[in-house]
């Protein structure tokens, strides 16, 4: 899932702000799938979602030595 590879990554305090089903009509699904795998996607209760999704990336706090080359 999407937000979990968010969180893997190190994100916190993940808020889904929006999220809207993209409707993809029969006619351009018929060009890639049978009339069966359609109604199975249909039926499947899946679907493609655009999301908006805020979260923050902790700072990772380095300790910088003076002349230490990371600064």
């Amino acid at each position: 899932m999407y937000l979990e590879l968010i969180v893997q990554n190190g994100f916190k305090d993940i808020t889904l702000q929006k999220e809207k089903p993209i409707v993809i009509p029969d006619d351009i699904l018929s060009q890639y799938l049978s009339a069966e795998e359609i109604a199975e996607f249909k039926n499947s209760g899946t679907g493609i979602y655009s999301v908006t999704v805020f979260a923050k990336k902790p700072v990772a706090e380095v300790q910088c030595t003076p002349g230490g080359g990371c600064c």
